[in-house]
């Protein structure tokens, strides 16, 4: 009876010092891949009538190449979906939106922000690169310019189609780096 008791005394032990290791916070990809499709399906194809709306503001790419590491990467996931999660706080999006999905896509951004957000507080040991406070910057450059395009344009629906669609080619080159290095496949929460 005494070693029954010792021995559930050990696994309790045992538990518990696993459960407070540090975890290593990542994305889960399957969202990424859910939010990239919620935004292609919420709008439906590209207006014809935006075309001559459409401006030059590309993905800076070189954010996804500045490391071949999970954790070299996991900085420009995080502060990709903020941005995003903060350009759809704004006001007026086209009304011909599918707006059951674009709550979806609202709330799987907002979950996944969340989620990695405290994960990062739980582990704040971890401190970022210099290639990852780069690319940090680099992509809140990109983001404040896509929220002036906005608002001088109103936040009209071509302007609201034309960051729609430059947001799926940055979440597709983040999947696509994803792909390549195996870098957001880890579920810890």
């Amino acid at each position: 009876m005494a070693l029954k008791g010792f021995l559930w005394l050990c696994v309790v032990f045992c538990l518990s010092q696993a459960w407070a290791m540090p975890t290593r916070c990542a994305f889960r990809e399957h969202l990424i891949e859910v939010s990239l499709n919620l935004l292609k399906d919420m709008g439906g194809h590209f207006p014809r009538e935006c075309i001559k709306d459409n401006v030059l503001i590309t993905f800076p790419a070189e954010v996804l190449t500045d490391g071949s590491q999970n954790e070299n990467i996991q900085p420009v996931v995080y502060e990709t979906l903020r941005s995003v999660n903060t350009l759809f706080q704004s006001e007026g999006r086209p009304s011909t939106w599918d707006q059951r999905k674009l709550e979806d896509f609202q709330s799987v951004v907002f979950r996944q922000v969340s989620d990695f957000k405290k994960c990062a507080l739980r582990n704040r040991t971890r401190r970022e690169t210099s290639s990852a406070n780069n690319s940090t910057v680099q992509l809140k450059t990109y983001f404040k310019k896509m929220g002036r395009f906005l608002e001088e344009k109103n936040y009209s629906s071509c302007a609201w189609e034309i960051t729609r669609q430059k947001l799926i080619q940055a979440i597709q080159a983040i999947l696509e780096k994803q792909h390549a290095v195996g870098a957001l496949n880890v579920e810890h929460y």
